[in-house]
């Protein structure tokens, strides 16, 4: 029995695999009017450009489901025949006309069922060129173990059972089975070595490159110029005579200063005439002690009796 041999079997599928990324063409009109032919979904929204902006849309835009087709290629495309169980999808994102769609996958899970069946979850989205998630969704897959269960399934035999522990133990065989390599001790540095310039020819003399060039290549020599006699030393021009030296001019005689003015003698102010001075009032006899008063005043009232007899 003739088998494929692009088929992907479940002994050679490891978590943490990653799909080689589907990158697809612009989404453009053309391909959203096909599909929503194919498929029957006359969603106005994608195929009504005035209707789409009525609703509140900058213009009609692709259906999610184109997204989830691109998921469906990649992971189909990658286990080459094997059977899909389960697919899912989740839309994220709106896919305008004109998006460049790149999809990505990954093998989350790998598991052993029960009666032979080998089960593969596979992890698939979708993004823009922006970066931006599109689509995300999961498929899972029934694989073959090896091409031995492929070829006793389709012969009408049942199917090749092998446990994980069963697994485990024929990988340990195969790492024992091979030869160990062997250890190649590593070899000793070796100093780097000088990078000596490249040596140049040296330049060719005189002598070879006029014997490298033809000769009736040369010009011939220019007829060498007499040379002109120098001219004659010009005689030096007579110095200028010097002007007669001028008589000082005598200075003029000044005029006789006149004599100042004498100030005017100026009026004494007058003065006061001196006052006679007071003469010394005579000095009364001190009264001797012991005489009475009467005395003094006797030739008073002789005066006054005098005055009354005049009258």
């Amino acid at each position: 029995m003739t088998l494929t041999a692009r088929q992907l079997y479940f002994e050679a599928v490891k978590v943490g695999d990653e799909l080689p990324p589907l990158v697809k063409p612009p989404v453009d009109r053309l391909q959203i009017a096909r599909y929503v032919g194919a498929a029957q979904d006359w969603n106005p929204l994608s195929i009504d450009e005035p209707h789409a902006k009525s609703a509140g849309f900058p213009s009609a835009f692709a259906p999610g489901m184109i997204g989830m087709g691109f998921l469906g290629e990649l992971v189909t495309d990658w286990v080459r025949g094997a059977r899909l169980r389960k697919f899912q999808a989740r839309f994220v994102k709106i896919v305008w006309p004109g998006d460049v769609l790149t999809v990505r996958g990954r093998v989350t899970d790998r598991r052993f069922e029960p009666n032979g069946a080998y089960g593969v979850d596979i992890e698939a989205w979708a993004e823009n060129q922006r970066g931006e998630l599109v689509t995300r969704g999961l498929a899972t897959f029934q694989m073959y173990y090896s091409a031995e269960d492929e070829a006793r399934q389709r012969a009408g035999q049942g199917p090749l059972v092998v446990t994980a522990q069963e697994e485990e133990a024929r990988l340990a065989r195969l790492s024992r089975a091979q030869p160990p390599r062997p250890m190649v001790p590593p070899r000793p540095m070796q100093p780097a070595r000088p990078i000596a310039p490249p040596a140049l020819p040296p330049p060719p003399s005189l002598a070879q490159r006029q014997a490298a060039q033809p000769v009736a290549a040369r010009p011939p020599p220019a007829p060498a110029r007499p040379t002109p006699p120098p001219p004659p030393p010009r005689a030096a021009p007579p110095p200028p005579p010097k002007p007669a030296a001028k008589p000082a001019p005598k200075p003029a005689a000044k005029p006789a200063a006149k004599p100042a003015p004498k100030p005017a003698a100026k009026a004494a102010p007058k003065r006061p005439a001196p006052r006679p001075a007071a003469k010394p009032a005579a000095k009364k006899p001190a009264s001797k002690p012991g005489k009475p008063a009467a005395k003094k005043a006797a030739p008073r009232a002789a005066a006054k009796k005098a005055g009354g007899k005049k009258k």
